[in-house]
């Protein structure tokens, strides 16, 4: 730790991961007084943590790295194109150490409360170890995915045995040789997770609240030859990942789904399905996110490849969902999970038929039977993205604390950042203003048009209420244009509201798919041109991480 005596900073960046370690990058370049504030003993922030066998990179190794120095791009030799746990912490590690970030880091640190003061026009960060530290300006960078949750089951406690979450995945090995696992969760951690140590561990009992689409990884070695074309092509590659929503280089097939064959389309799945990534999922046609039949359709290719891939046909239908089609919720990348479960050591429970009773001294109890193990692993998600934010006292002005943390307005929280969140939006205001159905239909798209360009901020606009040099047309015109470069944004927002209201949209999956293509008939045509379209990125929020979380939390566990 350093910088004990200290007691004041411009700056204050919270969390020491990804986001933080850039963040202090450049204060630093900037020569502002700042330092960062880590809870844990190191920096790596969720690499550091998630230490489970199997947790890797979903997207390619060398589009996930720092850009911002060409000397760092051409030393660092990524091994994998989708790059495990360790190897991200020993990157990590190497970039702190390179531009010497430690010296302005602080670890063992976790900020308990964070106070503004008006009368000093100061922020007050009280820590853990009993410190309090003032700054002008704070940067939360806590993460989306830092607040794991457990089941709300009885006997936590009682259990004898060795039990964890994910998350706290001891960082010393653990010996499954032999072991009795039992593995709660079939989300994205459990999907990586299972698949990794089916055939290490003695047997493993998977426990099933709901199934989850899942697509190969179709992971590779990076062989030298390969490094050396990438490190040629970093300019291309950042520039593709820039064109699309999700920052993954991966972007939508630009012919209409209707526009080619069945066969066409079959053959185009055949060969996602077996490259690398999430091709399978974001170079698709854009329907697939908006038309309930194109959905159905790809969603009934993907369970015909997980019946080829499970022999038992009734363990192969508990795997495949069916809440919601293929893609509408953030797809988990997987290697041998399904697989696993044609071993004979591999056995899953349905805990929608059997529900979780509570957890015993031997193992677990369901309404069915008791099962004896030596080790339980809670795979039961993250209480995403304001989860960490529970986790801090915030007061701004008048100590006021924000009622949800994602929807704090600058007036309340000043001189106060948050890496990589929606810009605030009153959801309730702008789901009204998506319901122009009743206008007549000469109106619609220019209404709908303008109230976006008001209602979302998510960057530069032109004011509608301001009179625009040029009249009417000039301003229609202007909105256009800023519907064109921000729709893909605009169009996370719907669905972000959904996550900030924790709960499913009325009507399940189609409810979602009716809504996203409602948005994408004034917004479509706009974005065609850029291969756009209500794509990947609306539902990148979170999908199964925080239903689930939110379901595991609240003990809805059967």
């Amino acid at each position: 730790m350093t910088g004990e005596a200290k007691t004041h900073y411009e700056v204050i960046v919270v969390g020491a991961g990804v986001a933080g370690i850039y963040q202090i990058k450049r204060l630093a370049d900037l020569g502002i007084d700042a330092t960062v504030l880590e809870a844990a003993p190191d920096l790596g922030g969720t690499w550091y943590w998630n230490r489970y066998p199997g947790c890797r990179f979903d997207s390619e190794s060398y589009t996930y790295g720092f850009s911002f120095s060409r000397e760092l791009l051409d030393e660092w030799h990524w091994k994998e194109r989708f790059s495990g746990q360790p190897e991200n912490l020993r990157y990590l590690n190497y970039v702190a150490d390179k531009f010497d970030l430690r010296k302005h880091m602080q670890f063992n640190c976790k900020v308990e409360t964070m106070q503004f003061d008006e009368t000093r026009d100061l922020w007050q960060l009280r820590i853990g170890d009993g410190r309090e530290l003032t700054c002008r300006f704070v940067v939360l960078a806590i993460g989306l995915l830092s607040a794991p949750t457990m089941p709300r089951v009885p006997g936590i406690d009682d259990f004898k045995g060795r039990s964890f979450h994910t998350y706290y995945w001891p960082h010393e090995p653990v010996d499954l040789a032999g072991k009795k696992v039992a593995v709660i969760g079939t989300g994205a951690t459990g999907i990586q997770l299972i698949g990794e140590i089916a055939d290490k561990v003695g047997e493993l009992t998977v426990f099933q609240r709901r199934p989850n689409w899942s697509a190969p990884l179709n992971n590779s070695a990076i062989s030298d030859q390969e490094m050396a074309d990438i490190r040629a092509r970093y300019d291309e590659i950042f520039a593709a990942c820039a064109l699309t929503p999700g920052s993954f280089v991966h972007g939508p097939d630009k012919r209409g789904f209707y526009e080619v064959s069945r066969e066409e389309r079959l053959n185009l799945w055949d060969k996602l399905y077996d490259e690398p990534g999430f091709g399978i999922w974001l170079a698709n046609f854009r329907e697939i996110f908006m038309d309930e039949a194109a959905n159905a359709e790809l969603s009934e290719y993907i369970a015909g490849r997980i019946r080829q891939r499970v022999n038992d046909p009734d363990v192969a239908e508990k795997l495949i969902p069916r809440d919601h089609g293929f893609g509408v919720q953030r797809l988990p990348l997987e290697t041998r999970y399904f697989e696993a479960y044609n071993r004979d050591n591999v056995q899953l429970v349905d805990l929608s038929e059997t529900p979780l009773v509570r957890v015993t001294e031997k193992g677990l109890r369901t309404t069915a039977r008791d099962y004896d193990f030596d080790i339980i692993v809670y795979a039961t998600g993250f209480d995403a993205i304001t989860g960490a934010y529970d986790l801090i006292d915030i007061r701004g002005n008048r100590r006021r604390a924000p009622r949800r943390q994602v929807e704090a307005r600058a007036v309340d929280l000043p001189r106060h950042a948050r890496a990589r969140l929606p810009e605030p939006v009153d959801a309730d205001r702008t789901a009204k203003r998506l319901r122009v159905d009743e206008l007549p239909a000469r109106h619609r798209e220019r209404r709908q048009l303008v109230h976006q360009s008001a209602a979302i901020h998510v960057g530069p606009r032109p004011h509608p209420r301001r009179r625009h040099a040029g009249g009417a047309a000039a301003l229609d015109r202007a909105c256009r244009q800023d519907v064109r470069d921000h729709a893909d944004a605009q169009s996370q927002v719907v669905v972000h509201r959904l996550q900030l209201q924790r709960r499913r949209p009325r009507g399940g999956h189609r409810a979602l798919l009716r809504l996203q293509r409602r948005y994408a008939e004034v917004f479509g045509d706009h974005q065609r041109g850029r291969g756009g379209g209500v794509s990947g990125d609306c539902v990148w929020g979170g999908g199964a991480g925080w239903r689930a979380s939110d379901r595991w939390r609240d003990g809805v566990i059967g």
